[in-house]
């Protein structure tokens, strides 16, 4: 079973009711914990890897891809872990397009690579819409706040 399907798995397992809260899927597993880490703070990490996806897809960087998808997943797992009462038709949303961008950059295929980018950032923004968020609205970048991460492809820092 790949890492996806697991995260997938355990997203299911993991449900429980949904709660009545003002934004539902912000309900810890672990309440009263003031060290937990919330959803917007993972989202936040969410974003940046969105961003930094787009700009390595643009360069066709595809170790950077391969290494940030792989982040991605990792904060989406955390995500799945921590928060319980995330609505399975959501995580689904959300790995579906990585499992295709996956795909597309086993066979170095950019168009691929801009549809699963694409779909990833409606799933983020239905989940946004279902969270009652939906003022959080992600897009394709229009340009790098990272102007300290060359994107190109080279050989690594010495």
């Amino acid at each position: 079973m790949n890492r996806l399907s697991m995260i997938l798995v355990a997203a299911i397992a993991a449900l429980g009711p949904a709660l009545g809260d003002d934004v539902p899927f912000a309900e810890p597993a672990v309440k009263n914990d003031a060290s937990a880490v919330t959803l917007a703070d993972i989202m936040g990490a969410t974003q940046w890897r969105h961003i930094k996806l787009w700009y390595a897809i643009k360069a066709k960087n595809w170790e950077l891809l391969d290494y940030e998808l792989g982040k991605l997943t990792d904060t989406f797992d955390r995500a799945a872990t921590l928060y319980h009462y995330i609505p399975i038709e959501f995580i689904v949303a959300g790995v579906k397009p990585i499992i295709a961008m996956r795909e597309a950059i086993s066979t170095k295929n950019k168009a691929k690579l801009e549809t699963g980018f694409a779909e990833l950032t409606d799933a983020c923004n239905a989940c946004h819409r279902a969270a009652q968020v939906g003022f959080i609205v992600i897009q394709t970048p229009t340009f790098s706040p990272l102007t300290d991460q060359k994107f190109s492809p080279t050989q690594s820092a010495q």
